[in-house]
């Protein structure tokens, strides 16, 4: 559709900029290709990149969130209680990475406790959102990665991505 839409718009229609900022968004990071690098904050002030980030078990739970999000706790809630995610990271079958994209380090700080201890928790300081380097449009988008970086599931609900890993460990 947006393919189409730049096709046929002529060159001075404002609507072109949205829609070549939207497919450009959606063309990135799609299943296969290598996530988008980018640079976080762990709450001691380190600074990490996701490229450096360690995996274990060749998989990557990459989880972009808002402690302030209705959604976001409702999903959050579930992984966190969720028994074979948290067998999954102690067997050290899967890394979690929770990004907070907010800005608000207040609000992120205040919410770190609600976290489980085995996931690394950071805050991008707005970078992803303001590069528009992942699509967010809803949160908390969860994104599956291989050890390599590599797209495995894109902007997925957090039950396909569990039998994702269910199904990697048999």
């Amino acid at each position: 559709y947006l393919e189409t839409m730049l096709e046929v718009l002529p060159e001075e229609d404002a609507r072109r900029s949205s829609c070549d900022f939207k497919l450009r968004l959606l063309r990135r990071n799609k299943v296969g290709d290598k996530a988008t690098d980018f640079t976080y904050y762990l709450p001691d002030g380190q600074k990490k990149s996701l490229a450096a980030t360690s995996v274990r078990g060749n998989r990557l739970l990459l989880v972009f969130y808002d402690p302030d999000c209705e959604s976001c706790h409702e999903v959050l809630g579930q992984m966190i209680s969720d028994k074979v995610l948290a067998d999954a990271v102690a067997s050290r079958r899967v890394s979690v990475l929770a990004v907070y994209t907010e800005g608000d380090d207040g609000v992120w700080r205040s919410s770190l406790g609600d976290m489980p201890p085995s996931w690394t928790v950071g805050t991008d300081r707005l970078a992803v959102k303001e590069g528009a380097l992942y699509d967010l449009k809803a949160m908390p988008a969860i994104y599956l990665l291989d050890g390599s970086g590599r797209v495995l599931m894109k902007d997925a609900r957090y039950g396909d991505v569990r039998k994702a890993l269910g199904s990697a460990a048999e």
